[in-house]
């Protein structure tokens, strides 16, 4: 279906953990920028087919590694921790979004990549978006970051005081919030939609400082940016309001696009264009929202030529644009189709950094270092599966190239189908998933669950040994 490993010339196992405050020598850490788009579409970029045009996000993808094949957890909060940790989120108790009031959060235990290059000697900041801590004691800057300014809960909160039923005194009225490491985090204004509708902007701009302050320090720095964009409720900037002419979903391409070319100048502009790994990936596919505003342009969202979106573990919802660049390290215009996993980050940053001892070996890691195949001494991923979870239940597997099917729904708000026999698909010739292997061809295909079930009966043993954390526990490690 893709071609792997097209090149065109422009420009695990874990050891010792060492616990925080130790030291490193500073020569030669690259610097490393994040940047994690909300609710985005495989297909949301012009080079994956977006008919609005995203010239800055394309230019990046040719100046480093596209991944074709890049799997995120099917909801926000989920992805988030899988980046920051390395762990399934469902052994952190962070494997969905939480309803406001219910418990959430990492559990102060966890070791976040935000703190491993902290120990490692890097500055930490984090502009926009958290939601994996809505609570004082589990922000950014409790989990490794020196400073940070954002949103601690979901985008969608931002819709919430503007609904005519809302009430302060039953529900909280959501603040943005801002801190520095050692201090409580503090509310700054509120969250509401006009206030959405300038974060990224507002994140944009301080990373630009960010970077400025920190291009020519003693020490590397991680910039982690979580953009809000593109989550409703809608809205944009006014220097992209009705922009493209074409509603407010393509305003917002077009505003994220800029947003990220502006961060690549600052780059650029400092002269640390070299010595900067920059990643790009959303955090689940385009949402699948029942919703009245078609006529205004007000739903949107491509998931390319995939089945499903956001809270589905069809590939739509699995899949996300993601590239890596890196010069003179990541090789320049390679596109991939290899699994990669977020939950490869970790380990894969903590490799790239020279730091490879900081990745915990006292808790399972599922993540693993990709950082020989992102640097081209490899042409294969370290990976063959993933397996997605819905909450705390596995709904797929896949496998190399083939995906089982345990359970479905067909979009954000749809009803949950079982089966009585998983279901199998070929996802490389069949990527809407539409023709199912074990019923319709006789069972000839049911060979698949050998592989499937051991991968879920090794998953299944590393829990029985590390049971998995509760959302909200105050966890103090594995007896």
């Amino acid at each position: 279906m893709f071609e792997i490993w097209t090149h065109r010339v422009v420009g695990g196992a874990s050891a010792l953990f060492f616990s925080a405050g130790m030291a490193f020598a500073q020569t030669d850490k690259p610097n490393i920028i994040y940047i994690l788009v909300d609710n985005w579409g495989w297909g949301d970029v012009g080079i994956q087919g977006s008919t609005t045009p995203t010239p800055e996000i394309d230019a990046l993808a040719a100046e480093g590694m596209r991944l074709l094949n890049f799997n995120v957890e099917n909801q926000c909060t989920p992805t988030r921790s899988a980046i920051h940790t390395g762990r399934l989120p469902i052994r952190s108790g962070t494997f969905k979004v939480p309803a406001p009031g219910e418990p959430d959060g990492l559990a102060p235990w966890e070791y976040t990549i935000a703190e491993l290059l902290s120990d490692a000697g890097y500055k930490t900041a984090l502009y926009g978006k958290w939601h994996i801590g809505s609570k004082v004691g589990r922000m950014p800057n409790d989990q490794g970051y020196d400073e940070w300014w954002g949103i601690n809960e979901g985008s969608n909160a931002a819709g919430y005081t503007s609904t005519p039923q809302f009430d302060p005194d039953v529900a909280e009225i959501p603040y943005m919030w801002e801190g520095k490491k050692g201090e409580p985090s503090v509310k700054t204004v509120p969250y509401d939609v006009e206030a959405k509708r300038n974060l990224d902007h507002g994140s944009t701009d301080r990373a630009v400082e960010y970077i400025k302050g920190n291009a020519d320090g003693d020490d590397p720095f991680f910039l982690y940016l979580g953009y809000t964009h593109f989550h409703p409720p809608w809205g944009v900037h006014d220097d992209f309001k009705n922009k493209s002419g074409a509603g407010v979903y393509a305003d917002t391409k077009m505003e994220v696009d800029h947003n990220i070319g502006v961060v690549l100048d600052a780059i650029d502009n400092a002269g640390i264009a070299d010595n900067t790994i920059v990643i790009l990936t959303g955090d689940n596919g385009a949402a699948n929202y029942p919703s009245p505003g078609i006529v205004t342009g007000e739903v949107g969202g491509s998931n390319g030529p995939w089945r499903g979106g956001l809270g589905t573990t069809y590939e739509g919802g699995m899949r996300s644009p993601a590239m890596i660049r890196w010069p003179g390290k990541v090789p320049s215009g390679v596109v991939s189709d290899e699994i990669i996993s977020a939950l490869d980050w970790l380990p894969t940053v903590a490799s790239m950094s020279g730091v490879p001892e900081l990745v915990p070996s006292d808790r399972p890691i599922d993540g693993v270092d990709q950082s020989a195949f992102l640097m081209g001494q490899t042409k294969k991923s370290a990976r063959e599966y993933v397996v997605a979870y819905q909450g705390e239940k596995v709904w797929a597997v896949k496998w190399r190239n083939m995906k089982v099917h345990f359970a479905t729904a067909e979009g954000t708000h749809s009803i949950v189908q079982t089966y009585t026999f998983p279901q199998v698909f070929d996802i490389k010739e069949d990527p809407k998933e539409s023709y199912e292997l074990w019923g319709n061809e006789g069972y000839i295909h049911a060979w698949v669950m050998a592989p499937v079930t051991n991968i879920l009966t090794e998953i299944g043993a590393s829990m029985v040994e590390f049971p998995n954390i509760k959302p909200g526990q105050d966890f103090e490690g594995y007896k």
